[in-house]
């Protein structure tokens, strides 16, 4: 997928991609199907039209791009959906991810100027402003109650809380093996979701639901 999108800029942009780097569930090792590939672009040049027209023509539903133009935030895209502004936030956690935890596919290995301290406050206001109002629904009944919606609040939480305890980025997996072993209470719980990740035919329910949100509150009261 990566390597055929940068064939496709390659030949019509050519000279336009200094470095790519994958990130993310690919990255550490925890891609499932159906999941999209998260790829960093480190472009040579501030995009003109015909760079533009070239990202937008290359980029499929599959691929979510980020593009920097010397460090600073550039087009972007999610779900086939194509943005020549620099609307996407680049984070310090991003930053963080490209310099200890990617994989490039191009160009030197990425350096970026992020500290501890940085990546910390990003994650305490992350789970505050997101997670916290995304729990809220969940709990409440009015948020994601479908089984990818469970899923994708089941591990968040945990990922953050580990990188602010350690430094580490953790991958969805990982977070939710570390959480178990925390709080073994939940367990059971945090095992099946785990399950039903990789794929297998696991029902959840209102338990299940129940846990996660337990789980992040928890999180949220340990940080």
């Amino acid at each position: 997928m990566s390597e055929a999108f940068l064939a496709a800029l390659d030949a019509s942009a050519p000279g336009l991609v200094r470095a790519a780097h994958v990130v993310g569930s690919a990255a550490l090792g925890d891609h499932r199907p159906g999941s999209d590939l998260d790829l960093v672009l480190e472009l040579s040049r501030a995009p003109g039209p015909d760079d533009l027209a070239a990202l937008a023509a290359a980029l499929t539903p599959e691929l979510d791009l980020v593009c920097l133009v010397d460090g600073e935030p550039g087009p972007w895209g999610r779900d086939g959906a194509f943005h020549p502004g620099p609307g996407h936030d680049v984070t310090p956690v991003l930053l963080h991810q490209l310099n200890r935890c990617s994989t490039t596919l191009r160009g030197p290995r990425p350096r970026f100027a992020v500290t501890r301290d940085e990546v910390e406050a990003y994650c305490r206001r992350n789970l505050v402003e997101y997670w916290r109002p995304l729990l809220e629904l969940v709990a409440g009944g009015t948020g994601p109650g479908h089984r990818d919606g469970v899923l994708w609040a089941a591990f968040g939480p945990a990922r953050q809380w580990h990188t602010i305890r350690t430094g580490e980025v953790v991958s969805k997996t990982r977070a939710g093996e570390l959480a178990a072993e925390r709080w073994p209470d939940l367990a059971d719980e945090l095992r099946d979701l785990l399950a039903a990740r990789r794929g297998e035919r696991v029902e959840l329910t209102a338990a299940h639901r129940e846990a996660v949100v337990a789980l992040g509150n928890r999180v949220l009261a340990a940080v």
